[in-house]
């Protein structure tokens, strides 16, 4: 399976591995969730799988990629905006 998978496969695949390990940092204390880091990584992520779905489209998947960077976004807004 892995001798498959193409470059873009795999850079989905490093975006969810991205997602998870933000979200692993936050559940253990290791990232702020109100820093712009954890959203940034989430962004990040979400972004290598949105770009991995141009190649092999799937709605689900890329509605929850949507969510998912639409989330972080407005999280880093305003982070952004409570810095002024």
């Amino acid at each position: 399976m892995l001798a498959a998978l193409t470059l873009i496969d795999w850079i989905g695949v490093l975006g969810s591995l991205a997602i998870a390990g933000a979200y692993l940092a936050v559940s253990r204390g290791w990232v702020d969730a109100v820093r712009p880091g954890f959203h940034l990584i989430n962004l990040a992520g979400a972004a290598m799988i949105l770009g991995s779905l141009v190649y092999r489209p799937n709605a689900g998947a890329i509605l929850i990629e949507v969510l998912w960077v639409a989330i972080a976004l407005a999280s880093l807004l305003r982070w952004w905006r409570s810095r002024r």
